[in-house]
């Protein structure tokens, strides 16, 4: 038995200053990515805030387009942090995750219970029975394993007793150049149809070739939130004389469409006025009061808008376009263009 209890003091002491134990979890873990037109600046403010807040920086990694940081700051601090990161650009990921100590110290000390209780028993066994041999030495090696384990959950109580003391958090920081970082990578693919209501006001109208205005709806299928759409749809003069045979009465529109977020005013996340620039490509078939002369016009319209109201359901758009037909009937059907529309997910 004496050399037994030897063994168990060698284990004990071993398991206590054994590499490794001490690296546990952190109360809480916080992770931030941004995208910046700016790195630089961005990395500097990023530090200056750090070390005004006596973080403790444990992990940088600089490349020419990529910032990133891991580092631990106070819990007090962290609605500070998310006020610098969403006036650093644009944060696309903001997470954070806490861990309930209680339970697991509480889970950890009922092993505990659970091992010293079994060792009581082997401990019982060697003594009562004063086994020798094979059977002797597996009672020994549980003990000392049972042993082994208990300094160790009680290394991991103590961590996590310390940590939750602490107040600290443990935070992954990603700056991103976003000058440096394709667009298509944050694409988000959506199913979102809809109608449109566009009214077209012809700048210089000519009796036999175009009316004054025209007005029209098309179906609006938005397929990314970018937002990238199709439309299909038609057009009808205001105020169409018949008697004129050579009238075009009719725009048959087909249009492939792209919106952009300016960078600096929302980039599209606020749920009411978002503004945006845009264009559209495509074109249209025109018909004439004597359904002659069908032709396809190609066509290129440029645009800016506003999102009046934006939730994950819903889009309420409006935008002013200039129509720039792209043949011989340029002059005589270009116009200003309003659209409105309403697309909803399907």
């Amino acid at each position: 038995m004496k050399k037994l209890a030897n063994l168990l003091i060698v284990i004990t002491l071993f398991t206590f200053t054994a590499p490794g134990l001490y690296a546990q979890d952190r109360p809480s873990n916080k992770t931030i990515q941004v995208y910046v037109t700016k790195l630089q600046l961005s990395t500097a403010v990023l530090s200056n805030f750090i070390s005004s807040k006596n973080g403790i920086v444990y992990q940088t990694d600089l490349s020419t387009n990529r910032y990133y940081t891991e580092f631990l700051i106070a819990h007090s601090e962290l609605r500070g942090l998310d006020s610098v990161a969403s006036k650093m650009g644009y944060v696309t990921q903001n997470v954070f995750n806490t861990e309930n100590f209680n339970e697991k110290i509480n889970t950890l000390e009922k092993r505990i219970d659970g091992l010293k209780y079994e060792n009581n028993i082997y401990a019982r066994q060697l003594r009562d029975s004063l086994v020798n041999g094979i059977r002797g030495e597996e009672l020994k090696r549980k003990i000392s394993n049972n042993l082994q384990t208990i300094a160790s959950l009680e290394v991991n109580i103590n961590q996590l007793q310390q940590n939750a003391s602490d107040q600290m958090c443990k935070v992954q920081f990603t700056i991103n150049d976003e000058m440096s970082t394709p667009n298509n990578s944050r694409v988000s693919f959506v199913n979102m149809p809809g109608i449109e209501y566009g009214f077209l006001k012809i700048e210089n109208p000519t009796s036999g070739i175009s009316a004054k205005s025209y007005q029209g709806a098309t179906i609006k299928y938005m397929f990314t939130r970018g937002k990238s759409y199709f439309n299909l749809g038609v057009y009808r003069a205001m105020d169409n004389n018949t008697a004129d045979t050579s009238l075009i009465n009719e725009l048959f529109i087909i249009n492939f469409g792209q919106d952009f977020y300016p960078r600096n005013f929302g980039r599209g996340k606020r749920r009411f006025f978002n503004l945006y620039t845009g264009y559209q490509i495509g074109g249209f078939i025109s018909n004439q009061n004597n359904n002659k002369n069908s032709v396809f016009i190609p066509n290129a319209n440029l645009s800016f808008g506003v999102e009046l109201i934006k939730t994950k359901h819903i889009l309420v758009d409006n935008k002013v376009s200039y129509f720039l037909p792209l043949n011989e009937l340029n002059r005589n059907m270009r116009g200003i263009l309003y659209q409105a529309s309403f697309n909803f997910v399907f």
